[in-house]
């Protein structure tokens, strides 16, 4: 059983690129952190995720507080306080009773999308219409107008219905990736890719290590034949990512950033179509045995 209790729709978009699809990844991390628990992995994810969304709050709020500041917003300090509640409430959430993990997973799940819905269809959507109506220099104005000319060619990442895996949890983590990667990749379109580059690189860090824990989990829960071989798979990966934080200090960081970006880009493409299809197949045939022997 699985629920999508996170959807995104056109009337949260607020018009700024980088900030939806920091959106949208947040949405898919709840939604996979929800059918963790629905799935009975709530236990193995929780402490992870709640990192994971203690992490990539912080990146998202970073970059919204920047474009207030760039466009001398006066509702700033007021957005800002509702920042800095929404951190506090996650860190709460960190010291809460963890014996019955389904109620926190829900109360997580459930708190995170009421706030941030509401969040985006008051707060940040009434701070960039200000910013983007008449309220910039003209400088300012030209930057947003280019900016937005190019967001056809933004989504460098584009989930795609042959990607599905036909595991809802898998599936989810895998798009609040692919946002990661979009967001970053706008960022740099918008000149802004080396003020994220270090913590997105950092949240993807975190990200992977539970994505690939939940592969891995499904697989040896299954026996499945290609174990050895996909986790290897992942360890390149995560190598990968571990080289690229050490490029930060020593190359160009708009350079890191494209090759980054494109890497994971197509590793991620590649990983789903191959690897990620081929562990489903196998799963879908033993569930499909396991039905027919029941029956």
């Amino acid at each position: 059983m699985s629920i999508k209790i996170a959807q995104w729709r056109p009337e949260y978009e607020t018009g700024n690129v980088i900030i939806d699809e920091q959106h949208k990844s947040l949405l898919s991390t709840i939604n996979a952190l929800n059918n963790a628990m629905l799935e009975g992995q709530g236990q193995s994810l929780i402490k992870q995720t709640i990192q994971s969304l203690k992490d990539y709050t912080t990146i998202h709020f970073s970059t919204e507080e920047q474009f207030m500041i760039d466009h001398e917003y006066p509702g700033y300090t007021e957005h800002r306080m509702k920042h800095e509640a929404l951190k506090a409430r996650v860190l709460s959430f960190e010291r809460e009773n963890e014996y019955d993990l389904s109620k926190l997973t829900n109360t997580i799940s459930h708190f995170l999308t009421d706030w941030l819905i509401h969040h985006i269809q008051n707060e940040d959507v009434k701070m960039i219409n200000y910013c983007l109506q008449g309220h910039l220099s003209k400088s300012q104005s030209q930057d947003i107008s280019s900016f937005a000319s190019s967001n056809s060619q933004i989504e460098i990442a584009q989930w795609r219905p042959e990607y599905e895996t036909g595991y809802i949890l898998i599936d989810n983590q895998h798009q609040s990736l692919f946002h990661a990667i979009n967001a970053l990749n706008s960022a740099m379109l918008a000149g802004r890719g080396s003020e994220l580059l270090e913590k997105t690189l950092e949240i993807l860090k975190i990200y992977t290590t539970i994505h690939f824990e939940t592969e891995e989990e499904v697989m040896l829960k299954n026996d499945y034949p290609g174990y050895t071989e996909h986790k290897a798979k992942h360890e390149l990966l995560r190598e990968k990512v571990t080289v690229f934080n050490q490029k930060i200090n020593t190359q160009d960081s708009s350079q890191v950033t494209i090759s980054v970006s494109h890497f994971l880009t197509d590793w991620l493409i590649h990983h789903i179509q191959n690897e990620d299809k081929k562990m489903s197949a196998f799963l879908r045939q033993k569930r499909q045995k396991k039905d027919e022997i029941q029956s």
